[in-house]
């Protein structure tokens, strides 16, 4: 394409073959113009038992294939998060959280038991202050892990040790949410 303004160069012309001969022998007419009368051009193919072989190429000019952009990489899917947040606990069951705040040791050993771990044990060391900062963490790993929630045990070490009542109703909500639900044989024990 030329610019505007500027003349196009002319075409050069293409003549059509007619006879081709190869090593001297005489090897007939090739057909020389396609259906809408365009000349073609052949080629001898080398390396072809018998003699050269003739091959049509296309009249028209091939287009560039155009490879797609490599995708940019996406970011690797978010971790779920905590369904209530930590002090979101005002907005939930009020009888749950009273619960907890008088007798936490009766809920945390709940949500312990539902993690496959002993309801009285978990229950008696909710009672003990130094027995809770280790073993309360240890089931809100254990829930993280099973949810595949976000955290790190430092976290879950310094939520036990700041707010050990809003960390089990958290934990509480996030069995709840889950269809588990917290309470079942250890609420109705005799």
């Amino acid at each position: 394409m030329s610019a505007p303004g500027t003349p196009a160069p002319p075409a050069s012309p293409v003549v059509p073959v007619e006879n081709v001969e190869a090593a001297g022998e005489d090897q007939g007419t090739v057909n020389h113009s396609l259906a809408d009368g365009e000349p073609i051009t052949v080629q001898p193919q080398d390396g072809v038992e018998g003699g050269p072989e003739f091959t049509t190429l296309p009249s028209e000019t091939p287009q560039p294939v155009v490879e797609e952009a490599p995708a940019e990489p996406s970011e690797p899917p978010k971790k779920p998060t905590w369904v209530y947040s930590l002090f979101g606990c005002f907005d939930m069951d009020i009888k749950l959280l009273g619960l907890t705040m008088c007798c936490p040791c009766i809920t945390f050993g709940a949500n312990a038991e539902l993690l496959g771990e002993d309801w009285m044990l978990y229950c008696l060391f909710c009672m003990l202050p130094g027995p809770m900062c280790y073993f309360g963490p240890y089931i809100r790993q254990k829930i993280r892990t099973t949810f595949e929630i976000e955290g790190s045990d430092e976290e879950d070490v310094l939520t036990y040790l700041l707010c050990p009542c809003l960390a089990i109703i958290q934990e509480t909500q996030q069995l709840k949410s889950a269809g588990m639900k917290p309470g079942g044989e250890a609420m109705n024990r005799a």
